[in-house]
């Protein structure tokens, strides 16, 4: 670096940490034996204000289709058809991949309005067969389409 840069380089820093000092300036510091979040002993004592009155929340809007009850950890149901779907989607398809027929076959899952269509290739008619009834045993798929073919 030639010395014009290491000069400007110079000048910036210490024009950044004077203004960072005078924006420090106006605060005041509490003395270290105040507890943390407590004011300063300077300051005079805050009056407490009463709670702000509450109105009662509306109930959420419902879901013209039924939703599945969640487990701990899992998003809530009862938002709406979208998160229906996307809920009932991720079930379909963990159900698939926890069973050792159509595990690992390429199956793609859609939701639309709690109806379930199933796609893709696979190796038999038996892997077909069982990832339509492994769909259908999944709650919250209320129909299950089939598009799924087998490799020829």
């Amino acid at each position: 670096m030639n010395t014009s840069n290491t000069t400007r380089l110079i000048g910036a820093t210490a024009i950044a940490l004077s203004i960072a000092a005078l924006a420090a300036c106006n605060k005041a510091e509490a003395p270290m034996d105040t507890p943390p979040g407590s004011p300063p002993a300077s300051a005079p004592p805050m009056e407490p204000t009463p709670p702000a009155a509450v109105p009662p929340a509306e109930a959420p809007p419902t879901s013209s289709m039924p939703s599945a009850p969640s487990a701990p950890g899992t998003p809530s149901t009862t938002v709406g058809g979208k998160i229906d779907d996307t809920v009932v989607t991720t079930k379909v398809k963990t159900a698939l991949l926890a069973d050792d027929t159509v595990k690992g076959m390429d199956i793609k899952v859609t939701t639309v309005g709690g109806e379930v269509q199933l796609s893709g290739v696979v190796d038999t008619q038996a892997q077909i067969d069982r990832a339509v009834e492994v769909a259908k045993a999944v709650e919250g798929a209320q129909r299950v389409q089939n598009g799924m073919t087998v490799k020829q």
